[in-house]
């Protein structure tokens, strides 16, 4: 049904969305995520859970902070991550988990020109700065039986240097565990369609609202334990309908497919190596758990970009 429900979303929105309002977003959070290609729908959790699945809280335990910050693509966009996270005690409550976090995107560069009409030649007037940021708020409790359930409500502020938006927008997201070793997981993006709504300052039109389309994630895991080692190995894609055409890796009309994938091993849960591919491209790390600190790394190579370098950690602490 949640499927049904964004396509039917996703149909309508397309008079009034904008390709690409939501992609400063879509960068992916934590160097554990980044090192396996962004294949996290279905887990492995820890205190990004929100971001990839907000119905992943529920496989945390206790509270956890967690940070991360990259140099993304060089040098040209700084990336930035901080949150909150919190199992509640309680197995019979409703919500069984909850959590917070701030995502920042954005750089400088960009240079406002002025016009000599003397000479009719552009000339730099100052260098402006660009951001998006996104606060948001989770909850995730348990449907039935093996089934969970997330919501998370996120608040947008976008700065274009020389024009400011802000907007609202809702994912959602499943979680199954089909068995002891595998999980199936399902989040919908901007499930409402998401908008942004600009001062219209600067923009010849006036003041307007850019609506974001949903993206369907689907996700699956697969774990196993050989002796002192784990292993885990997680797909995804991003299926949206921005007649995104060559700009995605598979497309068919207005729908595209981008994908995920990704593995783990873990050597009695306190070091990990891990590699994926996040839409074609190859990622790579490692992280160490050192008690209640972990702390992970992880790397992007990009052919038409400089690399991207990731580094997150957190805190845990409390059942």
């Amino acid at each position: 049904m949640t499927i049904t429900v964004a396509v039917a979303l996703a149909t309508t929105a397309n008079i009034l969305a904008a390709k690409y309002a939501g992609d400063p977003f879509s960068l992916g959070v934590g160097a554990r995520g980044l090192a396996m290609g962004g294949a996290m729908v279905a887990g492995p959790f820890d205190g990004a859970a929100a971001y990839w699945n907000p119905a992943g809280l529920t496989q945390l335990s206790g509270r956890i902070v967690s940070a991360m910050h990259a140099e993304t693509f060089g040098s040209l966009l700084n990336h930035d991550f901080v949150a909150y996270a919190e199992r509640r005690t309680n197995p019979e409550a409703r919500v069984l988990a909850y959590g917070f976090y701030l995502y920042y995107l954005g750089g400088g560069g960009i240079k406002i020109t002025g016009r000599d009409p003397a000479t009719d030649r552009f000339y730099v007037l100052r260098e402006e700065s660009h951001a998006d940021v996104l606060i948001a708020g989770s909850i995730a409790g348990k449907l039935r039986g093996n089934l969970d359930f997330g919501i998370t409500a996120k608040v947008i502020h976008r700065d274009l240097g020389t024009e400011t938006g802000k907007g609202l927008t809702l994912d959602v997201g499943l979680l199954y565990q089909a068995h002891p070793n595998v999980r199936l997981g399902l989040a919908v993006a901007d499930a409402t369609s998401g908008f942004i709504r600009y001062t219209g300052e600067t923009f010849d039109e006036g003041a307007h609202t850019e609506s974001i389309y949903p993206t369907v994630k689907p996700g699956l895991m697969i774990e196993k334990q050989f002796n002192d080692f784990v292993a885990l190995m997680s797909l995804g894609g991003d299926i949206k309908f921005e007649n995104l055409d060559e700009a995605a890796q598979m497309h068919a009309g207005s729908v595209s497919l981008d994908s995920h994938v990704g593995c783990e091993i873990g050597y009695r849960n306190v070091a990990f190596g891990r590699a994926g591919f996040d839409i074609g491209r190859f990622t790579a790390g490692g992280g160490f758990n050192l008690g209640r600190i972990t702390v992970d790394l992880a790397y992007l190579h990009h052919h038409d970009l400089d690399n991207t370098y990731r580094v997150s950690g957190s805190y845990r602490w409390g059942n």
